[in-house]
Formats: structure tokens, C-alpha cells, sequence
């Protein structure tokens, strides 16, 4: 008994022990308050990028790949300096679908391949990027289905078709 009373007396390592403990803690709040802010980051560029990538392919003629070619180099190559810190092309998947109708497009979601192009005035412009957690261990799917991006254009060189 006297040793336990001596025990729950002593002070001295107090300050050390409950540092440890809310040190750990706050650095795991850091972490997770980073992560979040980055995810909200690239979220706001996934979004610009897939907006600017999708108006410079709609107005692509169809020659020499047409919309594809001109929506993969726009997200790629002229993304800005910002979007090359992100990503890398792996974490990046790209398609084009394409329908004839409004009615068309919201039942089947669209035709993908460049061989539906001609007639088809709807495009449906897809991104998905694959995120890779920096500071913070976030599921991977989960954070990944996050960033799942579309937008729906009229194609310029189709939109005839569509007025008929």
C-alpha cells in the first residue's frame, strides 16, 4: 500500500507523458486537415480542367482524331503547370461517349469510340482520377470515386444534327 500511494503522488514525468499524448493526436488532426484541403484542391482543378479540356474538344473537327485526340491533349499536355503536380497519365482515365438524343443520352449514357462521331451531336466527356492520399491513409477506392467527373456538350461540327 505505501508504495502505491508514493506512486500516484509522484509528479515528475507528467509533463512528458501527456505532451506524447496530445502530440500525437494534434499531429494526426495536421494530417487529416491537410489531406482534406488537398483533396478540395484537386477537386477545384479536376473540375476546371474537364470544363477547358471538354469546350476545346467540342470544337475539334473530326479529322486527324477529332474530339478525342483534341480532349486527351488539351487534360494532358496543355493542363497547366498546376495539374502535371498531381497527376501522372496512369492516374488519369479519359473517354468520349456520344448519342444522337437527349433521350438517347440519358438511357444508355452514349456510345464510346470515334467511329460514333458523324451524326451524333450529344458528347458525353468522362474523367476519373485516381487518388493517391499524400498525407493521410484514405481509402483508396473510396477517395477515388470522389473524383468521377462529366460534362455533357453539344458537338460544334454535329450541331446541326441536333437541331433537326
Amino acid at each position: 500500500m505505501r508504495g502505491l500511494g508514493r506512486f500516484y503522488r509522484e509528479q515528475r514525468g507528467v509533463a512528458t507523458i501527456e505532451f506524447a499524448l496530445t502530440v500525437v493526436l494534434f499531429l494526426f488532426m495536421v494530417l487529416f486537415i491537410a489531406e482534406m484541403s488537398r483533396m478540395a484542391y484537386v477537386s477545384s482543378v479536376i473540375d476546371l480542367a474537364i470544363s477547358e479540356a471538354a469546350k476545346e474538344g467540342k470544337n475539334a473537327p473530326e479529322e486527324n482524331g477529332g474530339y478525342q485526340r483534341r480532349f486527351r491533349n488539351t487534360l494532358t499536355e496543355q493542363g497547366g503547370s498546376l495539374w502535371f503536380f498531381l497527376t501522372n497519365e496512369d492516374a488519369v482515365e479519359m473517354s468520349i461517349h456520344y448519342a444522337n438524343s437527349v433521350t438517347e443520352m440519358a438511357d444508355t449514357g452514349g456510345t464510346e469510340g470515334q467511329a460514333h462521331t458523324r451524326g451524333n451531336a450529344l458528347a458525353r466527356y468522362h474523367l476519373l482520377y485516381h487518388y493517391h492520399p499524400m498525407f493521410f491513409p484514405f481509402p483508396t477506392n473510396w477517395a477515388s470515386s470522389l473524383f468521377n467527373r462529366e460534362v455533357i456538350f453539344v458537338q460544334e461540327y454535329e450541331r446541326s444534327q441536333f437541331m433537326d
